[in-house]
């Protein structure tokens, strides 16, 4: 449960949701067809995807495959 509460409180994912509901919204007043709806919710969370996955590479850095260092390996 503390996840989704981390997860509601991230300042993307809620910047995302804004944009989906006026996105809903100019489908609602005629302002945008389904087509344009469609494009700009890829767009959205697309964006939204990639930023995610660069926040949490940029955190824990990129490992070309190269396992955990042991303990031999930490005392050098």
């Amino acid at each position: 449960m503390s996840m989704l509460k981390g997860q509601l409180q991230s300042k993307k994912l809620m910047f995302a949701m804004i944009l989906f509901l006026a996105s809903i919204v100019f489908v609602a007043t005629g302002q945008a067809d389904f087509g344009q709806w469609a494009e700009f919710v890829k767009w959205v969370f697309g964006i939204y995807a990639a930023g995610n996955v660069g926040e949490h590479v940029s955190n824990k850095g990129f490992n070309l495959g190269v396992g955990p260092a042991t303990s031999e390996e930490e005392a050098v």
